[in-house]
């Protein structure tokens, strides 16, 4: 089932709403997903950006994200960024998943 959405009302400036239409036109899609897009991506690097400085775990990266512990760890090594393996979650998930 289709998640339900929100409305929100967001105002740009006249210039970046020249850029999101440049954009736009280049890829060819409705502005509604561009701005989707934007978010999402931002909020990816917001969320890897505060794991990597050591303000959230990994598994509450993941879950801000909604993606599982494992997902959020193939994110981190595709951007490169070093695993804390000493974290209690990632010990606890490679436990569960591979045992002691």
């Amino acid at each position: 089932m289709p998640e339900k959405s929100a409305v929100v009302t967001v105002r740009l400036s006249k210039r970046d709403l020249k850029r999101v239409e440049a954009l736009r036109a280049l890829e060819d899609v409705d502005r509604s997903t561009l701005i989707k897009g934007f978010i999402k991506d931002g909020l990816r690097r917001r969320v890897v950006d505060l794991y990597r400085r050591g303000k959230i775990t990994a598994g509450r990266a993941a879950e801000i994200l909604g993606v599982s512990l494992r997902e959020f760890l193939e994110i981190l090594e595709r951007e490169g960024v070093p695993i804390n393996w000493d974290s209690e979650g990632i010990r606890e998930y490679l436990k569960v998943k591979y045992g002691d």
